[in-house]
Parts: structure tokens; C-alpha cells; sequence
């Protein structure tokens, strides 16, 4: 980075942490920059996070009338990572696995509502890019060869 850049990110920075914000009896007179948390919604093939205004971490903080509980996402499901042969989302490969993986081939819908925010490439063992029967074989030998926590 220029010297240049440098210097007027720095004064933009310092410039701006100056002031307090103030409108209609409000009053910003402090504030951190926080490392936020991850909200996501699905569409598709579409993907949508992110977080704006993540509030600090600790105690519910109050100011006149208004209160706010910050901190971290309450009820937000946390999509585990890709582990191929985890359906039932454990963190294991293992025999636990075997009859979500029935239920998911028989019954996705039913799969989805018993382990929400379990990804379905999971039961995808062939790597195919869909969940069917041609995953039963693969499947059957990764019960019985590659059981164990999940990498």
C-alpha cells in the first residue's frame, strides 16, 4: 500500500472517529467496529449473509426508554461443514448414520425437518451431485471402512 493511500485511509479513519453522531435526541457518543456474526438465507442455488451492526457481546446495554441484548444470534442453525456420510450431522461417520441416510433417500423432505442445517451433500457419497440409490453402494463401504470424526 502507498505511503499516499495510507495516510488518507489514517486521516479518513481518525477524521471520522472524531465526532459523535447526534440526530432527533439521539446520541452515538461511542462505538467499536465488531467482528460480526453470519446470517444466511437460501434460494435455489442462491446463497445471501451477513451482518450489519452486530451489537457488542455481554449484558442487555440500556439508554433512556431503549434497551438492547447484544451479542450473538439467538436461534440462528449453524450449517455444519461438508462431511460426506454424516447425515444425521453428529461430527462421526458412523453405524448412527445409517438410518438417516434411509430417510433421506426415502423421505427427504421428512430427513430435512429431523436434522435442519444438515447439509444434504452429505448423503451425496458417490459425489454425483444429487442424493439417490446410485449412493447406497459407496455408502455401504464408507460404514465399512472410513467410520470415525469427521476431518
Amino acid at each position: 500500500m502507498s505511503k499516499r493511500l495510507y495516510t488518507l485511509i489514517t486521516a479518513s479513519v481518525a477524521a471520522f472517529g472524531a465526532f459523535s453522531v447526534v440526530g432527533d435526541g439521539f446520541e452515538i457518543d461511542w462505538w467499536t467496529v465488531d467482528a460480526g456474526g453470519d446470517m444466511w438465507t437460501t434460494g435455489g442455488d442462491y446463497e445471501l449473509s451477513g451482518t450489519i451492526g452486530q451489537p457488542d457481546a455481554g449484558p442487555v446495554m440500556t439508554g433512556g426508554d431503549f434497551t438492547l441484548t447484544g451479542g450473538f444470534w439467538v436461534g440462528a442453525i449453524v450449517t455444519p461443514p461438508i462431511c460426506v456420510g454424516d447425515v444425521n450431522c453428529d461430527g462421526f461417520i458412523s453405524f448412527a448414520d445409517i438410518n438417516p441416510f434411509v430417510l433421506m433417500l426415502s423421505n427427504f423432505t421428512a430427513w430435512e425437518q429431523a436434522y435442519p442445517g444438515c447439509p444434504w451433500e452429505n448423503g451425496d457419497v458417490n459425489d454425483d451431485g444429487t442424493v439417490g440409490f446410485a449412493d447406497i453402494n459407496p455408502f455401504v463401504a464408507l460404514m465399512t471402512s472410513g467410520q470415525g470424526p469427521c476431518p
